[in-house]
């Protein structure tokens, strides 16, 4: 591990127990063990370092996604999701979520965002786009291929997709982990495609 990215891991150790604003680059510096200006030949400042950690963790997230070939972003190929039995669906939506519970960096980035968010409004938006719009944004168009594919019935996407995620959203910060969630999203994932799918006309 390089110096920069040791001071990224203990600046997110740091951020994530005590918030942004609970931890200086004199802090960040002694826990990694060098002096405070030898940290400033890696970053700016403590505003560089959380940049540094935004971006690694959302270039992590991006990797695991691409990785298990799921959609990340909205125009992502959804086909992933068509035609397929109950349980590979749920296998799929949990093999999705399981990332936020069991991704390290993830889940302290997490904290991080949310031990911070009211007092700093930058970590506030990041917690609000990463965690509720852009998942409801991606979902929105994997219900709309769905429903273009003629496997859902016509709804409204974007409606579909915060109603999709509402659970999702509070077993991601409620559960102590994924094998507590497993069974809810399960559970959750068989009722909803109960609920939207097509059915043929009588």
């Amino acid at each position: 591990m390089t110096t920069k990215e040791k001071i990224l891991e203990t600046a997110l150790d740091l951020f994530s127990l005590r918030g942004y604003d609970g931890a200086s680059v004199r802090d960040i510096a002694g826990a990694v063990g060098i002096r405070e200006s030898s940290l400033y030949n890696h970053f700016a400042g403590k505003r560089a370092i959380f940049d540094g950690i935004v971006e690694l963790c959302l270039r992590q997230s991006e990797d695991y996604f691409r990785q298990s070939e799921l959609p990340f972003d909205e125009g992502d190929d959804a086909s992933v999701y068509q035609g397929i039995a109950l349980d590979r669906l749920q296998e799929l939506i949990g093999r999705t979520f399981r990332f936020f519970f069991d991704d390290p960096w993830n889940a302290r980035f997490r904290r991080l965002l949310l031990l911070s968010q009211y007092a700093e409004p930058r970590c506030r938006d990041i917690y609000r786009r990463l965690y509720r719009d852009k998942c409801i944004q991606v979902q929105a168009h994997i219900f709309s291929a769905l429903m273009d594919a003629g496997e859902l019935r016509r709804e409204d996407p974007m409606a579909v997709a915060a109603e999709f995620h509402g659970p999702m959203f509070m077993w991601i910060h409620t559960c102590d982990g994924f094998e507590e969630a497993r069974p809810l999203i399960a559970a959750h994932v068989e009722q909803f495609r109960k609920n939207y799918e097509r059915r043929p006309k009588k």
